[in-house]
């Protein structure tokens, strides 16, 4: 075998083989690590979004116990129990009737509120 130009032939090394493999066995462990923490981040916002459900579930049935609550305090019968029995209120009749001088007209004249009292006082005239 002759060499031109006198060049040396090139030494091949040989690649070790335990190389090779350990770069393929860290990509896979890399790999594994990556996959471990995606599912446990995953699993950790699943479990978040559920206690934000739970929560949000007790907010509309405590927001809908209270918009009947109000309902309740607001009726009309209620507060017409509370008038008659705490306050002494009495439904409006004849004798209490409430007399305001009318601007327009002769400020010595009063004139009745009360539309039964309007009604007898418009035959009267």
């Amino acid at each position: 075998m002759t060499i031109k130009n006198n060049i040396p032939p090139k030494n091949i090394q040989a690649k070790k083989p335990g190389f090779c493999w350990f770069v393929i066995i860290s990509l896979i462990f890399c790999e594994l690590l990556v996959y471990t923490w995606v599912r446990t981040e995953s699993i950790q916002t699943i479990l978040r979004v559920s206690r934000e459900q739970e929560v949000s579930a007790k907010k509309t049935s405590y927001r809908k116990a209270l918009s009947v609550e109000r309902d309740r305090l607001k009726s009309d019968d209620r507060i017409t129990r509370i008038a008659r029995t705490r306050l002494n209120l009495f439904t409006d009749t004849v004798n209490q009737t409430i007399y305001l001088s009318d601007p327009l007209a002769d400020p010595l004249v009063n004139y009745p509120i009360n539309s039964l009292t309007n009604a007898l006082a418009g035959r009267k005239k």
